[in-house]
């Protein structure tokens, strides 16, 4: 008896598409096949039985010899997707998360650039064209006037909310498997906050700063947001490195731990992860440093600079664009929304070419040297 079931962003939700399918079979149902597009888990009636389940992504032909020894065997595969079940009691040897977790993450990168631009959407675009849509009048518009922003609009905010789903997997599946706990401060004194918005765009910058603040008595306690948290002591030389990773993997974190660094704040960006570490070192010593190559932490910052520099051009463009048709339809003496709605695309456009360009010269005549 064949039986098929529905679930939909089981990709993503691999834990708990991993005790569902654990659930099915105590009931009697042992997974015989998956329908990739269809998102249909096929199964058949069995016995029921205990059986661990786990969830594999890679181009590997086939399971490890050791796991195979520890009792695994492969039931499904589908494309790069594996598969793999235990019927023993007790495990000590599980396949590898390193798969699922990078493409997670790669997924995770392509639809925080959507979320950013359906947000820009939303606010710039949709908004405006939504209230001049509601100050017409209602009655004498077909319905595909309304429909099409209305459906544009839902489709932006399941980009969003998309989005921030895959942000909670990923951070709860690094938690779990990753050593990227906070190395926590208890600030005993008194702390202040210093508020720096472009921090992640200038690594080297920002490096430099912190060193200075700790070099002035001032240790840092928290990052939130863009907000960094600092407590009122003692000058301490501390050596800190931040970096942006597209790509982490498992033994990043535990390798500088275990090399006295710690880790002060990771946050998942738009195009990767941004850590910050800190080391503290005596008078006289060799500032400590993570030995990274000069050239590939160059390259590796330009590629982030570019990427934010790219979306937010491409934004810019668009709202300019928008800005243009409005002011070309622009009939002398319109109504008061239509003004309203090119003031606010003005502003806008004004607004983003200067952040451009701030962010611009910052990078090439500051950031830059400091490489």
């Amino acid at each position: 008896m064949t039986i098929k079931r529905w679930r939909p962003l089981w990709s993503y939700r691999v834990e708990e598409t991993e005790q569902w399918l654990a659930e099915m079979s105590r009931v009697g149902l042992q997974l015989s096949n998956i329908h990739r597009f269809s998102r249909l888990f096929q199964f058949e009636k069995v016995a029921s039985i205990e059986t661990t389940y786990q969830i594999q992504y890679g181009q590997s032909a086939q399971l490890a010899k050791m796991l195979q020894n520890n009792g695994w065997q492969e039931i499904v595969k589908v494309k790069h997707w594996h598969i793999v079940k235990n019927d023993h009691p007790s495990i000590s040897l599980f396949p590898s998360r390193d798969g699922v977790l990078r493409r997670i993450s790669s997924h995770q990168d392509k639809w925080s650039s959507f979320a950013i631009i359906s947000a820009w959407i939303l606010l710039i675009i949709f908004m405006p064209f939504c209230l001049m849509l509601f100050m017409l009048d209602f009655e004498d518009l077909a319905p595909i006037w309304w429909m099409i922003p209305i459906s544009l609009i839902i489709l932006a905010v399941s980009n969003i909310r998309l989005s921030i789903f895959l942000k909670r997997q990923l951070k709860d599946l690094e938690k779990k498997y990753f050593n990227t706990s906070i190395d926590q401060v208890q600030a005993t004194g008194k702390t202040f906050r210093k508020w720096k918005n472009t921090w992640a765009y200038f690594p080297k910058i920002l490096e430099r700063w912190l060193m200075e603040m700790a070099a002035q008595g001032n240790r840092l306690v928290k990052v939130n947001g863009n907000f960094f948290i600092f407590e009122e002591g003692q000058n301490e030389k501390v050596s800190y490195f931040c970096e942006m990773r597209k790509r982490i993997e498992p033994s990043y974190f535990d390798m500088h731990k275990e090399a006295g660094w710690q880790l002060k704040h990771k946050t998942t960006q738009h195009f990767g992860s941004f850590v910050i570490w800190a080391k503290q070192y005596k008078e006289g010593e060799t500032i400590p440093t993570l030995g990274q190559d000069i050239t590939e932490e160059r390259k590796q910052t330009f590629r982030t600079y570019l990427k934010r520099i790219a979306s937010l051009l491409f934004l810019t463009v668009l709202n300019l664009i928008h800005l243009l048709f409005r002011i070309k339809d622009y009939k002398f003496g319109g109504d008061i929304g239509d003004k309203v709605v090119i003031g606010i695309l003005a502003i806008v456009v004004l607004l983003s070419v200067g952040i451009l360009i701030s962010i611009s010269y910052t990078y090439f005549f500051k950031e830059r040297k400091l490489h």
